[in-house]
């Protein structure tokens, strides 16, 4: 079976979850010690795209599923197969995505990493993992913070959608405040496999005893 990369969210690149042990995590740009790169998530794909096999599983949670939406698109060849957690197509409107060059760098300084931090953790429902969180983006460095919420903001997956020939397996969180019947709705008129559990958008940190076996037997049932 062909190797499984798996794509971190925001801020979370010191954080694993999923059932596959042996998975590749490359690190997003400005995350960790990576470097730097142009805040959109088609640049995050190009810098991370060099070092992916000849033949690969996709896994992405937030942002780690839009770039593996992107890589997905463009390696029709070898992309057996694409999970996508809680991946939103494209921010909702309520969170003024247009706005976001603006609005982010001013919220990455004030309130800050580790008020973000806060926040986030207050919305993982699995209290075990609300540490993890606070520390993973209150470590993150800030300008690598602002630059993939800016590569949020920007991203519009849906004209990706028609260009998928990998099976899609979509995980989505009922209270999740970034996705709803937009992805249930565009991913199955592509005839994606979609499920919706009863958590929010930390959905692969909240809800690993559901999500991590139907994940596994997608993957089993694509090699």
């Amino acid at each position: 079976m062909s190797a499984v990369v798996c794509l971190h969210g925001a801020a979370l690149a010191s954080l694993r979850w999923g059932p596959f042990d042996e998975a590749l995590w490359p690190v997003l740009p400005g995350h960790l010690d990576a470097p730097r790169t142009t805040p959109s998530v088609a640049a995050y794909a190009d810098a991370i795209l060099p070092g992916l096999p000849d033949r690969v599983a996709l896994a992405g949670h937030s942002l780690g599923g839009m770039v593996a939406l992107v890589l997905a698109a463009r390696l029709r060849e070898r992309c057996r197969a694409l999970i996508l957690l809680d991946t939103p197509l494209s921010l909702p409107r309520w969170l003024l995505p247009r706005a976001g060059t603006r609005t982010v760098p001013v919220l990455v300084r004030v309130p800050g990493p580790p008020i973000l931090a806060r926040i986030v953790a207050h919305r993982t429902e699995n209290r075990e993992m609300r540490p993890a969180v606070v520390a993973s983006i209150s470590a993150t460095r800030p300008a690598g913070l602002s630059d993939a919420l800016i590569a949020c903001t920007r991203f519009d997956g849906r004209p990706l959608l028609n260009r998928l020939t990998a099976p899609v397996l979509c995980l989505l969180g009922r209270r999740s405040l970034l996705t709803g019947r937009r992805e249930t709705e565009a991913f199955g008129r592509i005839g994606a496999e979609t499920r919706t559990f009863d958590t929010g958008h930390m959905l692969p940190f909240d809800a690993p005893d559901e999500v991590n076996p139907l994940m596994r037997a997608f993957l089993e049932s694509h090699p």
